[in-house]
């Protein structure tokens, strides 16, 4: 008997080829369709934090590390309030601000839950005092909108969009914006 695979070919019942080719037509006839791949989502990963009761979001890729509020903070003496001071960060030198000190010109109370975020810029880094890390969020981005809440005089210029986290709207704060801001680089009281 003569029989075609899938090939064409036309091969007989009793060779090895044969088993084959009738082998792989009955898994084509019977088996299930391979899972289609869905394209990944553009996911956006944010860090949620505190500054005071306000809860902001900025870019992972902006942040280099979270620190604990290091210990031995050096005052820097003639500085604006929102420098908090200089810190010793595994032999380097990192100046540290009060962000909301400067966001809002109130200090940020100290407790248990101080975090020093620290942002990488061209060739150095600087720490960013919040109030409290909650974690990182996935989000989509085309979920993000382009406008962010009214937060105030002081911050409004430096975020870019909001997200909808549950039924609350986080704004995004551009850390790069910020550490750019002229404002913020004025630190000679």
């Amino acid at each position: 008997m003569v029989e075609t695979c899938a090939s064409g070919q036309s091969v007989g019942r009793e060779t090895l080829f044969a088993a084959l080719c009738h082998l792989d037509q009955r898994c084509r006839d019977h088996g299930a369709g391979m899972p289609q791949q869905e394209e990944p989502a553009d996911i956006w990963a944010g860090v949620l934090f505190f500054v005071g009761r306000i809860s902001l979001l900025s870019s992972l890729a902006d942040i280099e590390e979270v620190l604990d509020l290091p210990q031995g903070i050096t005052r820097v003496p003639a500085t604006t309030h929102w420098v908090h001071g200089i810190a010793n960060n595994r032999g380097t030198l990192l100046p540290i601000f009060d962000l909301r000190s400067f966001l809002f010109g109130v200090p940020t109370s100290h407790s248990s839950k101080n975090r020093v975020m620290v942002v990488r810029q061209t060739g150095f880094s600087l720490g960013l005092l919040v109030n409290d890390v909650v974690g990182i969020r996935r989000l989509e981005a085309s979920t993000r909108l382009p406008e962010a809440p009214k937060l105030g005089e002081g911050i409004d210029g430096l975020l870019v969009g909001s997200f909808r986290l549950g039924i609350e709207r986080k704004a995004v704060l551009d850390l790069q914006k910020l550490a750019l801001d002229g404002r913020f680089n004025q630190v000679v009281a």
